[in-house]
C-alpha cells in the first residue's frame, strides 16, 4: 500500500492525471480499513466492558455478608487480627479469594482484599453453643466444603437448626441446595468441616466410631431413594436386620409381624426385593427403619423413584406412623406437596436456610 508519509517526505515529484487517480484511491482505501480497525476496536473494548460489569455485579454479590455469610476486610491488619482465633480452632480454614490490587482498577476502591467465611473466626466451643433443651438434634454454624477437580463446592454455609423432640419436618430445596448433605451431616454419615451436631444433648461427631454407628443403628431409622435393602434377604429378613444386628431378640417375632402388617406388606414376608414392586419396596425400606423403635426417621427423597399414587401412600404412611409413634421424622424432598406432609418446612437454598 503507498504511503502517505512517503508522499510527504520523499523529494517533490509530479503526478500526472492517472497516477494521482490512482493515489487517491489507494489513500481512500487506507483510510477506509483503518475506520473498519477502529470500529473494531470500539466493539471489543464495549465487549470487555460489559464482561466487566457483569463479573463486578457477580463478585459483589458473592461478597454479600447477608447471602453468603463471607466477612470482608479492606486491610491486611484486620485481615491478620481475625487469624489470630485460628489457634483456638480445630477446623481446618478455608481462605475464598485473595483480589490482588489490580481489581481496583477496574472495580473502584469499594471491594475488600481478602475475604472468608465469617464463622470460621468463631472460636467458640462445642459446648458453648445454646441448645433447646426441647431439641433431640440442634445444629450449629455447619459447613461443609466439597472439592470437585480444581472447583470447591461451598455445600453448607452456616446451617442452624433445632428439630424438636417428636417433631415431623421436611428439608425443602431444588436439586443442588445441599439438602442430602445436610442430612448426612445431621445423622452422622458425613463429617461437617466446621460445627456441631448435638444429638440428645451429645455432641454427634465428638463420638468414636463404634459409638456413633450404636447410636445410627438404635436411636435412627434411615429410608433412602434406592431402597437398599439386600437382595439375597426376603422381606422379613429385611425387616429384622436391625434388630439382629443390635442384638435385640426379645419379641422380635411379634414386633416384625407388627411391621410387615402396619407398612402392608405382611404377604409379601417370603419375597426377595427383585420380586417386589417399588412402592412395596419403599414399604419395607420404612419397616425395616422402624423395626429398632428409633428416636429420628430420616427420608432422604422417599418418593423419587415413585408415580404420583404410590407415593402419596408411601407419605401417608410415613405420616400415620409418625402421628401414632410421636417419632421425629426429618423428611428431605424437593416436591412441594411431599413437604405438605410436614408439619414445619425448612427451605434450603445454596446451603444457607433462607426459611424454617
Amino acid at each position: 500500500m503507498f504511503s502517505i508519509f512517503k508522499l510527504f517526505n520523499e523529494p517533490k515529484v509530479f503526478f500526472n492525471k492517472h497516477d494521482f487517480i490512482k493515489l487517491s484511491e489507494e489513500l481512500r482505501r487506507a483510510i477506509k480499513q483503518m475506520s473498519w480497525k477502529i470500529n473494531q476496536g470500539k466493539s471489543l473494548l464495549i465487549e470487555v466492558q460489559e464482561k466487566l460489569e457483569e463479573c463486578q455485579i457477580k463478585l459483589k454479590d458473592y461478597l454479600d455478608e447477608t447471602k453468603n455469610g463471607v466477612k470482608t476486610t479492606k486491610s491486611n491488619e484486620e485481615f491478620k487480627l481475625a487469624l489470630l482465633s485460628l489457634a483456638e480452632l480445630s477446623s481446618d480454614l478455608f481462605i475464598e479469594a485473595e483480589l490482588s490490587k489490580l481489581w481496583l482498577d477496574f472495580f473502584s476502591s469499594d471491594l475488600p482484599f481478602f475475604t472468608y467465611q465469617s464463622n470460621i473466626f468463631n472460636p467458640r466451643t462445642p459446648q458453648a453453643f445454646e441448645t433447646s433443651a426441647e431439641s433431640i438434634i440442634s445444629v450449629r454454624g455447619l459447613i461443609k466444603n466439597y472439592k470437585l477437580g480444581q472447583t470447591t463446592v461451598y455445600a453448607l454455609r452456616g446451617v442452624d437448626l433445632d428439630i424438636k423432640d417428636g417433631e415431623f419436618v421436611a428439608i425443602v430445596g431444588n436439586s443442588g441446595a445441599g439438602k442430602t448433605t445436610l442430612l448426612n451431616c445431621i445423622a452422622g454419615l458425613d463429617a461437617p468441616d466446621y460445627g456441631v451436631v448435638f444429638f440428645k444433648g451429645k455432641d454427634l461427631h465428638n463420638l468414636g466410631d463404634s459409638e456413633k454407628s450404636k447410636v445410627r443403628l438404635i436411636d435412627m431409622g434411615f429410608i433412602f431413594q434406592s431402597y437398599a435393602l439386600l437382595p439375597h434377604f426376603d422381606t422379613r429378613e429385611n425387616v429384622a436386620l436391625p434388630a439382629d444386628l443390635a442384638g435385640f431378640s426379645k419379641d422380635l417375632k411379634n414386633r416384625i409381624e407388627e411391621l410387615l402388617k402396619g407398612v402392608g406388606i405382611n404377604k409379601q414376608a417370603k419375597q426377595y426385593p427383585a420380586q417386589l414392586s417399588g412402592g412395596q419396596l419403599q414399604r419395607v425400606a420404612i419397616a425395616r427403619a422402624l423395626t429398632n423403635r428409633p428416636k429420628v426417621l430420616f427420608a432422604d427423597e422417599p418418593t423419587g423413584d415413585l408415580d404420583s399414587k404410590t407415593g402419596e401412600q408411601v407419605m401417608k404412611l410415613i405420616k400415620k406412623f409418625h402421628e401414632e409413634t410421636k417419632t421425629s421424622v426429618i423428611i428431605i424432598t424437593h416436591e412441594q406437596d411431599i413437604a405438605a406432609y410436614a408439619e414445619r418446612q425448612i427451605t434450603l437454598e445454596d446451603g444457607i436456610i433462607t426459611s424454617a
